[in-house]
């Protein structure tokens, strides 16, 4: 693993921690490309804690291979979908506060409703941690994560009900931006009353259309500089 990728990682949290997307209790995984079945992972840390120095790389099981660390409960879960999705080297797992009412029982489907929106896509799966009992919602086994891998499915993201969500995708840059877009999206469907009453959202085809166009090289890359912009190690 570079030291970039691992810079990359670090700010990744830093990032999502200070743009509200994850809270005391997010995280954020990379595959290792040396070793695909593995992965790197902070300490269990604050995000906007987590610094290159607080990286630790993690089995095919979710154990983390440094002892001496204390890991967090649910690295299994980027374990399983890393093992469920051999095209992508990025998972978040966070708890936005605006994808939270979309994930109760009951709710209406989270639709694209504005243009960057349409990055996390037109179906966006929920996985219920229900029926394996009263677990306390983690995703902390391996038959946790290997249902929530199926859930999830192709898609870039899936809503985790009452808990949060999961985001993937081809690169940190791609996935941060979901992750984000996502949550606005999700702020901008509640302000519009989206629980309460149906709300207009793009079409299907806009939605595709509009992702492929956002989804490019050169756009997450301004995203991503624009973002880390002014964030320290």
């Amino acid at each position: 693993m570079t030291e970039t990728s691992l810079r990359d990682l670090a700010l990744a949290n830093r990032l999502l921690a200070r743009d509200g997307i994850v809270d005391d209790f997010g995280h954020v995984a990379l595959r290792d490309p040396a070793d695909p079945a593995r992965f790197w992972l902070s300490r269990a840390l604050p995000p906007n804690r987590v610094t290159p120095a607080d990286l630790r790389r993690h089995g095919p099981d979710g154990t983390c291979e440094d002892p001496g660390a204390q890991a967090y409960s649910e690295a299994v879960l980027h374990a399983r979908v890393f093992a469920a999705r051999p095209d992508v080297q990025v998972s978040i797992h966070h708890h936005a506060r605006p994808l939270l009412p979309f994930t109760l029982v009951g709710a209406p489907p989270l639709r694209p409703v504005f243009h960057t929106g349409a990055v996390a896509g037109w179906d966006i799966p929920v996985w219920d941690s229900a029926p394996f009992g009263d677990g306390g919602m983690l995703v902390d086994t391996v038959e946790k994560a290997d249902s929530l891998g199926a859930c999830l499915g192709p898609a870039r993201a899936a809503l985790l009900r009452a808990h949060g969500a999961v985001v993937v995708g081809p690169d940190i840059a791609t996935a941060v931006m979901v992750a984000i877009y996502m949550a606005e999206n999700a702020a901008v469907a509640l302000a519009a009353g989206a629980t309460a009453r149906p709300v207009p959202s793009l079409s299907r085809g806009e939605a595709a259309e509009t992702a492929r166009r956002l989804l490019t090289p050169n756009t997450v890359a301004r995203v991503w500089a624009g973002r880390v912009a002014g964030l320290e190690l």
